[in-house]
């Protein structure tokens, strides 16, 4: 791992072209966490290579305004974004109450966010490489803040359901595509300063978004979530066209085509499953789950089929899946989606219904959860290439399984107090499990196959946040209470899963991978 370290330092440090798989080693080299699930964000990285131009050669040439300005404001809408979508999950019970509807319809509110959000995630490379990653930034934004601005006017669940698909297209485009020109911008010697900040503003924005949420929501403000964004968001396009260079981000080198054929079939034969899991948890007629069901069934069949026979490269590799470890960790991202938006869904139901707290106080377990995966994932990616991931999530998947079995059978009696400080070390323990997982893709694969890899395990946590949120609908539907005590065992179950996966990944790295060459 240090090698390919060393070597990617040495290239950031030479006034050349430095691919964006070059650029996050060097972020890894810090200990940088970049994702609101606690992963390594890869965003940034596709199918193919995607180049930066050196920041010396955009600063003298191209930018029009201070780098560090420019680097905040690009921070400034990743935090928005991840703000965003952690305020909508913490305010689903108001928004079905706000609507009159099922908690299992307003869900899809989240669910639809995240497949958007995956389905728009392939492009990014290809897209910068043809017109430039200032081009592909704006874009995001720009459907970010249209989608915002429909979903705060949304007269329904359905037409609000349609806006964060809107919104969700622009998310996906908008953080990779931040991070990307980011990297691009910032001086050669401080690529890592740069994106460890980026690492922190990011993760602070899933403790800040459940407070902004609950706030608004309580106090009848729920359209302000998403209207929320337009003033920033507007704020932060006119600054970009003013700041950020044309060429930021920009190879020039149009890439390989976008598998536009694969995406037509595994997103939409994904959500048929989600749609059909649904329906029959709202109790619909069964010829309709099982039409939704077999048409999703047969979609992702064709996909496989499609992505086998495929010569070029599809947007979700399946022949990866020969790896065992690369599987093993693709399995164990999947199970990081799922308790992640599980979490994030039920939480304040919980805090409502078992401790009878309403109003701000209703985030304050989410919070705690928050805190805690902030404190790990600070360390848990340098733990990673010291000790190998296979420690490290064995142990948080244990942890987190046994925190989750605790509040089952006994913590949903204690104290609020003494619940925030367990889900303060399910935090501790869950964050153990994401970084070091996604970090892995490194060692699992051949160099040539890690673009292709961290896509696959983007696409599988955003798909699998999606079944989290869908089945935790379905689970509070079904009854006039919330089902604690199973759905928390489930929980547990998912991450001993997880931490049985971890034990097919690499442990610590050998001489050869540890000394710098």
């Amino acid at each position: 791992m240090l090698r390919r370290l060393s070597t990617a330092a040495r290239r950031v440090a030479e006034p050349a072209e430095v691919s964006a798989a070059e650029v996050l080693l060097m972020v890894e080299a810090y200990g940088a966490v970049l994702n609101r699930y606690g992963i390594l964000l890869n965003r940034v990285v596709k199918s193919g290579t995607m180049t930066v131009k050196n920041s010396s050669d955009l600063h003298s040439r191209h930018t029009a305004g201070p780098v560090p300005g420019v680097i905040a404001v690009l921070g400034l809408a990743a935090f928005l974004a991840v703000l965003d979508g952690t305020a909508v999950t913490a305010s689903l019970q108001t928004l079905a109450a706000a609507f009159g509807g099922e908690l299992s319809l307003l869900v899809w509110v989240t669910s639809a966010y995240l497949m958007a959000a995956g389905t728009s995630l392939p492009l990014v490379g290809w897209a910068s490489d043809r017109f430039g990653g200032r081009a592909v930034f704006l874009t995001g934004l720009a459907a970010f803040v249209a989608g915002s601005a429909l979903s705060g006017l949304a007269w329904s669940a359905p037409v609000l359901i349609a806006a964060r698909v809107v919104q969700g297209l622009g998310g996906g485009l908008l953080e990779p595509a931040a991070m990307a020109v980011a990297a691009a911008l910032a001086p050669r010697n401080a690529v890592g300063k740069v994106m460890s900040r980026f690492s922190l503003v990011i993760n602070i924005a899933p403790i800040v978004g459940p407070l902004v949420g609950t706030v608004l929501g309580d106090a009848g403000w729920w359209r302000w979530i998403f209207l929320l964004n337009l003033p920033i968001g507007l704020v932060i396009l006119v600054t970009a066209l003013r700041w950020v260079p044309a060429a930021a981000g920009a190879g020039g080198s149009g890439g390989a085509a976008p598998d536009l054929r694969g995406m037509a079939l595994l997103t939409p034969g994904f959500v048929g499953l989600l749609l059909a899991l649904n329906r029959w948890g709202a109790g619909a007629a069964g010829g309709q789950v099982l039409l939704l069901g077999l048409a999703g069934c047969l979609l992702l069949a064709g996909y496989v089929g499609h992505a086998l026979r495929m010569s070029g490269t599809p947007v979700l590799d399946l022949r990866l899946l020969r790896s065992g470890p690369f599987r093993a960790a693709l399995l164990a991202m999947c199970t990081v989606g799922v308790l992640m938006y599980t979490q994030l869904t039920v939480l304040p139901l919980v805090v409502e219904e078992r401790f009878g707290i309403t109003g701000l106080a209703r985030s304050l377990l989410t919070v705690s959860l928050g805190v805690g995966l902030l404190l790990s994932m600070a360390r848990a990616g340098g733990l990673s290439d010291s000790w190998g991931p296979r420690r490290l999530v064995v142990g948080g998947g244990i942890g987190t399984a046994l925190g989750f079995g605790v509040f089952a059978l006994v913590a949903s009696s204690w104290p609020l107090w003494a619940a925030m400080l367990l889900f303060v070390l399910i935090g501790l323990a869950f964050g153990c499990v994401a970084a070091p997982t996604f970090a892995s893709v490194y060692r699992t694969l051949q160099p040539e196959q890690a673009a292709q890899g961290t896509t696959a395990m983007f696409m599988a946590v955003q798909a699998f946040a999606a079944v989290g949120a869908t089945v935790t609908g379905v689970v509070a539907g079904a009854g006039p209470e919330l089902p604690v005590r199973p759905l928390f065992l489930g929980l547990a179950v998912v991450a001993a899963i997880a931490a049985l996966l971890g034990s097919r990944l690499p442990g610590p790295p050998s001489a050869a991978e540890s000394v710098p060459s």
